[in-house]
């Protein structure tokens, strides 16, 4: 995906490249004129296209017209201008396709404007779903989200949201509305609390009710914020871009604290601090689950031949095979030299057997050349399902056990066991 921008100023061009770079890898085409935009668009095709910045006095449309003439193409489009009153404002912010009006006057406004393209691009990879039993609110905020490039899910009660959630593992935000029939926000917010932390997932809780209180009860009872409504557009776009950023800025001071350095999959200590509660979770849900454990076979041999940047390769190699092949649900980490354990969330023998099939298969059949001759890897893996009343220290050490059994019939296979 590409970034078009229209600026006629050589120095402005340059100053958000340089900006930009900082924050996102997206390849910037830069037209000067109405004439090279389009020229543009119609070489690189539209649909690589996923924003536009653009000024309002440029060669070829100095009136504006540039703004309509680009999101005729249904490419999002910033403006970025030096020109402002309310009504022009006004004017161009109403445009269809026309996501922010930005005033070029400071380095705090190019700052933001780099912010917002980062934002818009980020987003294009973020699920958000809109609760509402309202089919016309519903849909306003479902436009108002997809505008800022959001993959949107919507659900007409909470029953549906959590079928949808429990569908779409990956959804980083919830808009909700309070006053719904069956299951309210404030419900439907304790539901999710259940299952997401606030670190994980952002609830932003609507009501047009006038309740002093309302706002305090729902962030009480686990929304990150609130809004009234009717709310103007531009404040429920900060409120959405603070809690996401807030989101990511989180994780990274997580990731930092709980993943390994060479893989980046997460350390022991993370993997039973969180793995114990989805272990509780499980239980008392009475939902099926299984922790596995797997090692690489001979890896000494690998460091002792080959050194150990090439062991580091290997490790780095096999890491990202687990997190391809595990659903958004389970829950891999590196527990220590060549050892990896996962937990499989709501699978029985079937579900957890493909899976870690999938992934034995996947690591014997990767060729790594810094192996030359040798070429490749096999593991070896042990599984057992969670039990009533178990801790995820003792399953890990019975995984462990079915592990070494495989190590012991000929390594490169999968020990697995059933539910009594």
């Amino acid at each position: 995906m590409r970034l078009l921008l229209i600026e006629n100023s050589k120095t402005i061009v340059s100053l958000i490249q340089v900006q930009l770079a900082e924050m996102i890898n997206v390849p910037v085409d830069w037209a000067s004129t109405k004439e090279q935009a389009i020229s543009l668009i119609e070489t690189n095709g539209i649909e690589n296209y996923c924003l536009a910045v653009s000024g309002l006095k440029i060669p070829g449309a100095d009136d504006g017209s540039i703004v309509a003439t680009i999101t005729e193409y249904q490419i999002p489009t910033i403006i970025f201008s030096s020109n402002y009153s309310e009504e022009l404002r006004n004017k161009f912010i109403q445009m269809p396709g026309v996501v922010d009006y930005v005033l070029k006057e400071s380095q705090a406004s190019l700052h933001y404007l780099c912010n917002i393209i980062y934002r818009l691009i980020v987003n294009r990879g973020i699920k958000a779903l809109v609760v509402d039993d309202s089919r016309t609110m519903r849909m306003y905020v479902c436009e108002l989200l997809r505008q800022h490039q959001f993959k949107v899910l919507e659900a007409s009660s909470g029953e549906e949201a959590l079928n949808i959630l429990q569908e779409n593992r990956d959804i980083k935000l919830v808009v909700t509305d309070f006053n719904m029939e069956g299951m309210n926000g404030f419900d439907l917010t304790k539901k999710i609390r259940e299952t997401y932390d606030k670190d994980e997932l952002a609830i932003i809780g609507l009501s047009g009710m006038n309740t002093a209180t309302l706002s305090a009860r729902f962030i009480k009872t686990g929304a990150n914020d609130f809004l009234r409504k009717p709310f103007e557009p531009e404040e429920f776009f900060c409120r959405i871009t603070q809690n996401m950023e807030l989101i990511e800025k989180t994780k990274k001071l997580l990731d930092m604290a709980t993943k390994d350095f060479l893989t980046g999959l997460y350390n022991r200590r993370f993997f039973f601090e969180k793995g114990s509660k989805k272990v509780t979770r499980l239980l008392a849900q009475k939902k099926p689950g299984y922790v596995a454990m797997l090692d690489i076979d001979h890896f000494k041999s690998v460091n002792d031949t080959y050194g150990h940047d090439v062991g580091d390769e290997v490790l780095r190699k096999i890491s990202s095979i687990l997190l391809q092949k595990i659903r958004p649900c389970d829950l891999v980490a590196r527990m220590g030299g060549e050892e990896f354990c996962i937990i499989f969330e709501e699978a029985d023998k079937d579900t957890a057997q493909n899976l870690l099939e999938n992934m034995r298969r996947g690591i014997e059949e990767c060729i790594i050349p810094s192996l030359q001759d040798r070429r490749h890897v096999t593991s070896s893996f042990g599984a057992v399902p969670i039990q009533t009343g178990e801790k995820l220290d003792l399953a890990v050490k019975r995984a462990d056990e079915l592990l070494y059994r495989s190590k012991q019939t000929g390594r490169n296979r999968l020990t697995i066991e059933e539910f009594n």
